[in-house]
């Protein structure tokens, strides 16, 4: 019953390898995708947590001070770019604008060589802090309470126009109401 035929092996044609690789390029496009948009949605997620940080810094520094030190001009120092025009690099932690209240604080806490994280930068992110002046209500006279209001703004992998003007495409806000609680009474 032999037929006389050898039987041959026969190997992957090339339309077949063809076909083969084009579906494994299909099928990875949507994975590409995924680690693609994930990588760029935690970069977001990054510098949204430094904005925060950035802000809350102030605030707890401002939950320091003396209540009569809390206007715009003594917390100048928080406000602008955190890069330096000239030379792009991460300006120095500005720590002790306003003399803390409790002297434990202005002792050696404050280094002057202190620095931003490079990775800071990548954002250029840019501080504004307000005060406000809130009326007396209830059992509060006028002057115990100010509103503090932080604003950080930040490009995301885009260099601003200028580094010390505050257009940025995104922006935190966090606000608080700071007590001069010296004037209480009990």
């Amino acid at each position: 019953m032999n037929t006389g035929r050898l039987n041959r092996s026969r190997g992957l044609s090339f339309v077949e390898v063809l076909v083969a690789v084009l579906i494994v390029a299909v099928s990875s496009i949507p994975v590409l995708y995924m680690v693609t948009s994930s990588r760029t949605d935690t970069s977001k997620a990054i510098n949204y947590l430094r904005a925060v940080e950035l802000a809350n810094e102030v605030i707890e520094w401002a939950q320091a001070v003396n209540f009569e030190d809390l206007d715009e001009s003594k917390f100048s120092a928080f406000v602008g770019s955190l890069a330096d025009d000239s030379t792009g690099q991460i300006m120095p932690v500005p720590i002790g604008v306003a003399t803390p209240e409790n002297t434990n604080w202005s002792s050696g806490l404050a280094a002057n060589n202190l620095k931003y994280s490079e990775q800071y930068g990548i954002a250029y992110f840019y501080r504004v802090v307000k005060f406000e002046d809130i009326p007396g209500s209830g059992n509060l006279n006028a002057g115990m309470l100010k509103k503090m209001t932080v604003f950080v703004k930040w490009n995301e992998a885009a260099v601003p126009s200028s580094l010390h003007s505050p257009d940025r495409d995104r922006q935190v806000e966090l606000s608080v109401l700071l007590i001069n609680d010296k004037n209480m009474n009990y």
